[in-house]
């Protein structure tokens, strides 16, 4: 069955709480390569959790392109355990797609 109405539709609620000031541009190439590193990289232990932390990430983006994220919030809200968590991370970094800072915020 149809919906009567494009309000019903999957997503709708996220798009009209989109602002155009909350905008980060990423290239979209760089994401798709990313993503197929992860997804063909025999050294990658947990593809699937690495490519959610990933797209965890990317939506968690400020302004100033850092996530105020730890492994231990990053592993409540994910429902991964907090030591598959921290390797994921560590493969993040050895790849170079993020930067952990002291505080354990995360940068691209």
């Amino acid at each position: 069955m149809e919906p009567s109405n494009t309000d019903e539709h999957f997503g709708s609620n996220s798009f009209h709480q989109w602002q155009p000031e909350n905008i980060i541009q990423v290239n979209q190439q760089y994401i798709l390569l990313i993503s197929e590193q992860i997804s063909n990289d025999n050294n990658c232990k947990f593809r699937q959790a690495v490519l959610r932390i990933f797209n965890h990430i990317l939506a968690s983006i400020d302004n100033e392109g850092k996530v105020s994220i730890n492994a231990r919030e990053l592993s409540k809200n994910l429902g991964v355990h907090y030591d598959t968590i921290t390797k994921c991370i560590k493969y993040l970094r050895v790849i170079n797609v993020i930067q952990t800072e002291k505080n354990f915020g995360v940068t691209f």
